[in-house]
């Protein structure tokens, strides 16, 4: 904890990990450098105006030259957020026209995939078949990185429309599972799902809720130990539902844990697993639980496991 807190007041380091420019750039360090400022140059007018106090002219210079540096410094930092606001706009103006210029044609792809997809499974050779399958499988990967993409945008455009409903985890869950077994047979591992007694339905965007137990059933699979058992829980706790999942492997190292959520970003150690992905999946689940008027949270320890968990609302 002592060690977060000291990395927490290196705000060279911090300009360089959340800003990515230099500390003159930066504007946690010229606030810092402004309130610096602030009490050298008003401790200089108390000595100075202790020592002239019959000048009254040397005492408003004194308070007109402070007043400067506080302006000239506040005009640099309203000028770093400016630029940081600007570029967060663009990125997001970007990846919006990017995402719709590139989700026609994939559209066209993947119906036009599907349409050829009977005549191979019945005319097609073997080598055309597992050409077919490719084509499938990328086509299909590409289109949801492009959804992804295009949730970024709606989010940071606050243009998300949810569709609130009822909505049955426990068979979601299921379900979800099910469709996993052929990855958990990879990794030789095992999933187990306990429900703690009778568990009311909740209140849920059902499609970005599945989205959102989906992702983090891949990640507990994708990170987890080969030979490993996976467990989910769901239980209800007065008027929320609790969903909770552990898993053993690779883990968050402790001084990223406050970055997990973030956009873009991926774990250190998540390299050496050689895992692909656009580091946005823990992103859009936060936002599609804090939008359903949830929690979500995580503990994790590197090397050990992780253990996510989330609550909505019980459907009334």
């Amino acid at each position: 904890m002592l060690r977060n807190f000291l990395r927490e007041l290196n705000i060279v380091r911090g300009c360089k990990e959340d800003f990515n420019v230099s500390v003159w750039k930066c504007p946690t360090f010229l606030f810092v450098l402004m309130g610096v400022a602030v009490m050298v140059s008003t401790l200089a007018a108390y000595f100075v105006g202790g020592r002239f106090n019959q000048d009254p002219q040397i005492s408003a210079l004194l308070a007109l030259g402070t007043a400067g540096v506080v302006l000239i410094i506040g005009h640099i930092v309203i000028k770093s957020f400016t630029k940081i606001v600007e570029a967060n706009r663009l990125k997001s103006q970007f990846l919006d026209i990017i995402s719709h210029q590139l989700l026609t044609p994939l559209t066209a792809l993947k119906w036009s995939v599907s349409n050829i997809g009977d005549n191979v499974d019945t005319q097609g050779s073997e080598k055309q078949r597992e050409a077919y399958v490719i084509i499938k499988e990328s086509t299909n990967k590409m289109v949801n990185i492009v959804n992804t993409l295009l949730d970024i945008a709606r989010i940071e455009a606050g243009r998300v429309a949810m569709n609130f409903g009822r909505y049955d985890m426990g068979e979601s869950i299921k379900k979800i599972i099910a469709l996993r077994v052929h990855d958990l047979e990879a990794k030789q591992s095992t999933i187990e799902f306990h429900e703690d007694g009778v568990i009311a339905p909740v209140v849920a965007d059902s499609f970005r809720t599945k989205l959102v137990i989906e992702n983090l059933v891949d990640n507990a699979i994708k990170y987890s130990r080969d030979h490993s058992t996976i467990i989910i829980t769901l239980r209800q706790e007065e008027d929320h539902v609790l969903f909770e999942i552990k898993d053993k492997g690779v883990g968050i190292p402790a001084h990223e844990h406050k970055n997990i959520f973030q956009k873009f970003f991926r774990a250190t150690n998540e390299f050496s697993y050689q895992t692909k992905g656009l580091g946005v999946g823990l992103y859009l689940v936060k936002f599609i639980i804090e939008a359903s008027g949830g929690e979500i949270g995580f503990e994790s320890q590197e090397g050990i496991g992780s253990r996510f968990w989330f609550s909505l609302p019980v459907y009334k």
